[in-house]
């Protein structure tokens, strides 16, 4: 539907009847030259919960303002339900259609200056407040498609609103996340990374001819001769909550860690099958680790919220630590619902030259790469640079 704001050859504006035709048939009458507008700008504002007038049976409010003069806007309401939006805007300015959504948008009202608006609810479209998450990256995928767009200009939210109007009178041309695919953009070289790096990339892991179970009980390991099992002996402390293993076939070494309480990186002697204790873990919750021949020292990713948190336990007792934040791995927010839940881990493949290859799945229960969105990143762990290297998105 279009409608228009402010006609100023017109006393009242007929939401009947489309607004370029009515301008156009009035700049007609006038005989003046209609004007040309520029490319449609897509605003979208997201509100918990409104303003609540004097009027005690009155729906809560939310005021907006959008004041782009000489501009085609489109405005994207957002809102939990049970919401009157109050638009107005300032003159020259040309609202050529307004969708409003949310989580209950069928018990909430729009009104154009004072007039309302009929068939502008529109169902599916999250409500979200912050420009990160799984359901932002839905949204805008949605609203440029629908409105045939790269990006959208603006996005505001905010769980509660006041009295005062919230404005809509720029560009937002700062933030990538408005972009449909800002992911292009940040993705960076691998030219000057180790061979090892590259190589991953370019051809995926080399065949491991070895696997691993690792449970409360002990660990089994299969490889090309056979199976064989190592039940946990008594010497070290019992196994509760087992995550992760790596077996290095030049030492005939197993590494395996647990997470909850203490935790513990364990060792296991493929050739005398003793068990023992490379160190506490000290309450550190990991999710993955690799076994660094070169420097004899295994490397951990961080478990639930804090998948950037790197350590690397050296065999001779050394311990470095390097925290990154989650919102510092470009487009990781993409595949969860960043604020409400964990997200997925990041697993390491390869250590080479201090860079630190990551992969992160969308689904945390597939081990098949080759389906569903992921990210692969690498990560310095001296400098702490994080690179975008290849991403794919559902």
């Amino acid at each position: 539907m279009q409608i228009a704001p402010r006609c100023d050859v017109l006393s009242k504006c007929d939401i009947t009847m489309p607004y370029l035709l009515r301008s156009l048939l009035s700049c007609l009458f006038l005989g003046l030259a209609a004007p040309v507008l520029a490319e449609r700008e897509v605003h979208v504002i997201a509100v918990g919960k409104g303003y609540q007038t004097d009027e005690f049976y009155a729906l809560p409010e939310a005021r907006i303002l959008v004041d782009r003069p000489g501009h085609d806007v489109s405005l994207v309401l957002l809102d939990g339900g049970e919401m009157h939006w109050q638009v107005e805007a300032t003159a020259g300015t040309i609202i050529s259609e307004i969708v409003l959504s949310g989580s209950r948008p069928e018990y909430s009202k729009v009104s154009l200056s004072g007039i309302p608006m009929v068939g502008v609810h529109t169902l599916g479209l999250p409500l979200v407040f912050h420009p990160w998450g799984r359901d932002y990256r839905t949204l805008v995928e949605t609203l440029t498609e629908k409105f045939g767009t790269e990006r959208i200009n603006s996005f505001q939210g905010t769980y509660q609103v006041h009295q005062e109007s919230v404005s809509v009178d720029t560009l937002d041309r700062t933030t990538a996340g408005l972009a449909r695919d800002y992911l292009s953009e940040q993705l960076s070289i691998t030219d000057d990374l180790p061979p090892k790096i590259r190589n991953w990339i370019q051809n995926g892991a080399d065949s491991n001819d070895f696997s691993l179970s690792f449970d409360v009980s002990g660990i089994t390991l299969t490889g090309p001769t056979g199976t064989r099992r190592f039940p946990v002996t008594s010497n070290v402390p019992d196994i509760v909550l087992p995550v992760a293993s790596v077996y290095d076939p030049a030492s005939q070494m197993i590494y395996c860690m647990t997470y909850g309480a203490e935790g513990f990186l364990y060792s296991v002697d493929v050739q005398t099958s003793h068990w023992g204790v490379v160190t506490s873990l000290n309450e550190y919750d990991a999710a993955g680790l690799i076994y660094d021949p070169d420097g004899r020292s295994v490397i951990t990713t961080g478990a639930f919220s804090r998948p950037g948190e790197i350590k690397v336990f050296g065999l001779d007792g050394s311990l470095s630590s390097l925290f990154i934040p989650t919102t510092a791995f470009p487009g990781l927010t993409d595949l969860f619902d960043y604020g409400n839940e964990h997200g997925p881990p990041l697993k390491p493949h390869v250590f080479s030259g201090g860079w630190l290859l990551l992969e992160a799945l969308a689904s945390r229960d597939s081990a098949n790469p080759d389906t569903g969105a992921y990210r692969i990143y690498a990560v310095h762990i001296t400098t702490g640079e994080v690179r975008l290297l290849r991403f794919r998105n559902d």
